[in-house]
């Protein structure tokens, strides 16, 4: 099969195509004809520390895959809901670059054949992130106020739709460009804010008649962190996805959280347990995939690229010029 290979840590100019054995489904596994693959942030991070004196199917990056079961190893019989022939996406641990990956059947999200592949693509990470964060750590109710940041992100545009579809939340959304605030409000949040031009705190204070949200998503970290803290009310949930503003803030004053009973959380689903993921891609498959499938909402996905040009993906991320998901489609 061929593959995508990093031979080196460093920019995308380190991939190479490679031709590898196809790899086995162990126990517990299906193997995917890979269809798309959804191009992530840590696929960057992962490109940026590899270890060239890793074996070669090593560094075959990539955690984002749709495609068709062709083998299933399910000796125990856990799996007879799962078939060769279903279309399925999900998360694997790595491996996603190539034209054959395997994926555990736990963490395998069955989808109708009637949902594209690059659709089906966009979903997990996505999908997946907002739910844990929303539902699993936030605990987000129905009606109540939420703030998410990174609006234009995949995991932003997730989050807006299921907290406004799943909870009739109402929904405070951040970003620095106008497409992205015009797409936040067509995915149903009530109010939008360009950081750039206004300070988010002060907005929440006014839509929220100064009580605040109840939940926030924070991609950005440190220099978020004085206004988070003043936009989220009592007993508020503040969970932290991505420090994409940084990690050290010089100067907070943590009594804001003290007195408003703030539980902060942070979280990176990547290194969470099999166990874990199991159960998160379960739910997403129970509660997100049936309004996928009849058009309720929809991952919001920027553009694709072919399988050939795949380092080109990895620029175009680079670039920050996306508004949704990068996918990249494997013809074979």
């Amino acid at each position: 099969m061929k593959a995508w290979a990093a031979n080196n840590a460093g920019g995308p100019e380190v991939f190479e195509m490679v031709e590898l054995e196809t790899p086995q489904a162990k126990p517990g596994e299906a193997l995917v004809k890979v269809k798309a693959i959804g191009i992530n942030r840590h696929d960057v991070m992962s490109r940026t520390s590899v270890n060239p004196e890793a074996p070669l199917v090593d560094r075959v990056l990539g955690i984002e895959i749709a495609g068709e079961i062709v083998a299933i190893n399910d000796p125990d019989g856990q799996y007879a809901d799962v078939a060769v022939g279903d279309h399925v996406a999900g998360i694997v641990v790595h491996g996603a670059y190539a034209e054959y990956a395997s994926i555990p059947l736990s963490r395998a999200i069955t989808f109708p054949k009637n949902v594209p592949f690059v659709t089906a693509a966009a979903i997990p990470e996505a999908f997946m992130t907002a739910y844990q964060t929303l539902y699993w750590l936030g605990f987000l109710k129905k009606g109540e106020r939420v703030l998410i940041h990174a609006a234009g992100s995949g995991v932003g545009t997730a989050a807006i739709q299921l907290a406004h579809h799943l909870s009739d939340a109402e929904i405070i959304a951040t970003a620095g460009r106008q497409d992205k605030l015009d797409l936040a409000t067509k995915l149903g949040a009530k109010r939008v804010v360009n950081y750039k031009e206004e300070d988010f705190a002060q907005v929440v204070a006014q839509e929220t008649n100064l009580q605040g949200v109840d939940v926030i998503l924070d991609f950005i970290g440190a220099s978020y962190a004085n206004q988070n803290s003043q936009a989220i009310g009592v007993d508020g949930r503040w969970i932290l996805i991505g420090v994409l503003g940084g990690t050290k803030v010089p100067d907070f004053n943590m009594g804001q959280l003290l007195f408003k009973r703030v539980k902060l959380e942070g979280t990176l689903l990547s290194v969470r347990s099999d166990q874990y993921k199991a159960d998160l891609a379960a739910d997403v498959h129970r509660d997100v995939i049936p309004l996928i499938a009849d058009g309720t909402i929809a991952p919001v996905i920027d553009t694709t690229f072919d399988f050939s040009d795949l380092p080109d993906a990895h620029r175009y991320m680079e670039d920050n010029k996306n508004l949704g998901k990068i996918i990249v489609t494997v013809d074979h």
